[in-house]
């Protein structure tokens, strides 16, 4: 069995004919032919039925093309790595990162980033957690900034850092006027909570709310807590949320507390298992780090009345 056999095969089990896949593999249509006759006699079974001018697949075809199919993967994300490389060289650099990180963390690197390179092009793109991990996995990003967790092969995790909630709370609210916010102190309080749906982001919130036996006036639900803050400061009620957008909404009025029980998620850089990275984002990553600490550091002085 000869790889060009094996290409012929799959290519028509993809195009469903000859001549599509000769067009396919830019080579005429009886050399297509020779290649499967030659692939049929190499595995000692028909993989193709001739009826009324078409090639219908056997089940043995079928259940070859599922092999090939798997064995094909590699080569495919090869493929897009190339592609990649071609359409971004080492002068860009592609981001895919939470809202909240994109706003916090990417913002104030990709600026110190840019002082060093000032010729360098970034792509950036504001998505939910399963959307990152796909950029990255099909290396359409470079790099990618979502919540630490079990990813898949093809993907290589790295510490961002560990970040414990807040309670955000609305200028003037009573509860603003407390260093610390317990989960207690929210029973019956109008409450921004996270959609059931919702990214990783958010996992954690309910379950301590029950853990505290707190139940709380969940009238208005949003999946992005970028999004939560700004509920928050139009005064439509309280919420517990991811520190990186505490330093810019606090500017905007919102009020920040510690919230007890300690609740906290650790945040990860992402980027696709394909060799080595690019030189561009091994640098993107130092001031990726730096930024997050930055930030988190700010929120820490802000709960720190």
């Amino acid at each position: 069995m000869r790889f060009r056999q094996v290409e012929a095969f799959r290519a028509v089990m993809q195009s469903g004919g000859v001549t599509a896949a000769a067009a396919l593999l830019r080579i005429s249509q009886p050399s297509v032919s020779r290649l499967i006759a030659d692939l049929e006699a190499s595995v000692g079974f028909t993989l193709f039925e001739r009826r009324g001018g078409r090639m219908v697949p056997t089940d043995q075809a079928q259940a070859l093309n599922e092999a090939v199919r798997r064995s094909f993967t590699g080569l495919d994300l090869l493929d897009q790595a190339a592609r990649r490389i071609r359409a971004h060289p080492i002068g860009s650099l592609r981001i895919a990162a939470l809202s909240a990180l994109a706003a916090a963390v990417v913002a104030p690197a990709v600026k110190a980033l840019q002082a060093a390179y000032p010729e360098i092009k970034v792509t950036v793109e504001s998505l939910g957690q399963r959307a990152v991990e796909d950029r990255v996995f099909l290396a359409q990003a470079d790099i990618g900034l979502g919540v630490a967790g079990p990813v898949r092969e093809g993907v290589r995790s790295s510490p961002l850092g560990r970040a414990r909630y807040v309670c955000a709370l609305p200028a003037g609210h009573a509860l603003a006027s407390r260093e610390t916010v317990r989960l207690s102190d929210l029973a019956g309080e109008p409450f921004i909570g996270p959609m059931h749906e919702a990214d990783a982001l958010w996992f954690g919130i309910d379950q301590a709310l029950a853990a505290e036996g707190v139940e709380v006036a969940r009238r208005l639900e949003t999946q992005q807590s970028f999004t939560a803050y700004a509920f928050v400061e139009s005064g439509l009620g309280i919420a517990i949320v991811e520190p990186f957008s505490a330093p810019l909404f606090a500017r905007l009025g919102v009020a920040v507390r510690r919230l007890e029980p300690d609740l906290s998620v650790d945040f990860a850089i992402l980027e696709p298992d394909i060799g080595p990275p690019p030189a561009v984002a091994e640098i993107f990553r130092e001031t990726a780090l730096k930024a997050a600490a930055d930030c988190l550091g700010q929120t820490d002085r802000l709960t720190q009345m």
